[in-house]
């Protein structure tokens, strides 16, 4: 594993967000991506407990529970590997929902919360900066655990996570990578023997975080203090997606690919030559049919839609539409995910899993106000030979289709 970096200052001015770059601070992202990720993991440590408090703190799970009533479905108890549905717990019992689950979590159950970034401003935040910047699907789980106890026992996800310890101390213990970079369908075998000589183990602290690449088996136990950590799910594009796809256009399109195989092929010397001499054939052909090209746009506009766009304030957006002149301040949604497509007579504008059309003579004006970032400006202030009036229309079509926000 990649020796631990250390740290403790980091930014937190107005205008910061956290991103992967206070997720991984001090250890440089350039250095990330080129040295770890997909490749081996990596502790940061981090001599701050309250590093990640404005993401989650003990107490943020506490009133998740007591202000769940009966509706715990995002919920999951766990210990050593066994899970309980929780509308299972305590069947017959006159417990309320909450009071059974805090039941098992005082025997030495782990209590696991799905999809916490749709409870929490600052965790669904946190999912869209990384979904923007490593161009993934992100989701994010706790996990709180008593002490001394272990909620899973040895296994590998079948994607990366980053592990960012909220409260408390939890030992993990790593055993290596015996299937690289596994698919969706090669989960790990929880029936083969518990793995027993860990390649590395070591403390992980509140305010450290440690990334695991998919396929590497882990343990977590905690200590003499309840753990609270969140698993920070990375779910990319990989390359098998883009192929599987391109073949399966191809398929849709070239009727040669959806033909059967000789009538009565199976045991017939003569017909199975002539099924390895076509396979042969419509393999050689593919290069000539899939474009390259067209695939890349495909991939990039399924990139946009991986995570749920961000429309915080849109109603009050709409509300002032009208109202919008050439000194409107405005500004491109944070961690938004667009691209852009130019042609003779239009220009299109990919984002929130949508396109906007726009007429090809307002580009420059359009990817001005894309490449802004999170920067403000107006109407007043796009660059180019768009007239006032029309720069004001654009920034209002813009503002009502949600791609930016007045300010």
């Amino acid at each position: 594993m990649t020796s631990p970096h250390h740290g403790t200052d980091h930014r937190r001015g107005p205008n910061d967000y956290f991103g992967l770059a206070r997720l991984l601070h001090p250890l440089n992202i350039a250095t990330f991506r080129e040295e770890n990720y997909e490749k081996k993991p990596v502790l940061v440590r981090r001599d701050d407990p309250s590093y990640f408090a404005e993401l989650l703190t003990l107490a943020d799970v506490d009133r998740a529970l007591h202000t769940s009533g009966n509706d715990l479905s995002d919920f999951r108890v766990v210990v050593d590997g066994k899970e309980t549905p929780v509308a299972e717990l305590g069947a017959g019992s006159t417990l309320t929902a909450v009071e059974r689950i805090y039941d098992r979590y005082r025997s030495g159950s782990s209590l696991v919360l799905n999809g916490i970034q749709d409870r929490f401003p600052a965790l669904n935040q946190l999912m869209r900066a990384l979904g923007a910047e490593i161009s993934a699907r992100i989701n994010i789980n706790s996990y709180l655990t008593p002490a001394g106890a272990r909620g899973f026992k040895p296994h590998y996800d079948m994607h990366d996570v980053f592990i960012a310890q909220v409260h408390g101390t939890k030992r993990w213990q790593l055993f290596g990578a015996p299937l690289p970079l596994p698919l969706r369908s090669q989960p790990y075998d929880r029936t083969a023997p518990e793995p027993t000589e860990p390649v590395s183990e070591f403390e992980l602290h509140a305010g450290d975080v440690l990334y695991l690449p998919r396929g590497t088996v882990h343990a977590g136990t905690s200590t003499d203090e309840a753990s609270l950590h969140l698993t920070i799910g990375i779910h990319p594009v990989l390359w098998s997606n883009v192929v599987a796809e391109a073949l399966q256009s191809l398929f849709e399109r070239d009727v040669a690919y959806r033909e059967a195989l000789p009538f009565g092929f199976l045991g017939n010397p003569d017909l199975e030559r002539q099924v390895e001499e076509r396979i042969a054939e419509l393999l050689a052909d593919l290069p000539r049919k899939v474009s390259a090209e067209e695939e890349l746009r495909r991939t990039v506009k399924a990139g946009i839609a991986l995570n749920p766009p961000s429309l915080e304030g849109h109603l009050d957006d709409l509300e002032r539409l009208d109202l919008i002149d050439k000194d409107t301040e405005v500004r491109r949604r944070i961690s938004l995910q667009w691209s852009i497509e130019t042609g003779a007579e239009a220009v299109q504008l990919h984002f929130h899993g949508k396109t906007v059309r726009l007429p090809a003579h307002v580009v420059d004006a359009v990817r001005f106000t894309a490449e802004r970032h999170s920067g403000v400006f107006s109407a007043a202030t796009i660059p180019g030979e768009l007239d006032e009036p029309g720069r004001v229309v654009l920034v209002r079509t813009l503002v009502k289709e949600g791609f930016l926000t007045v300010c």
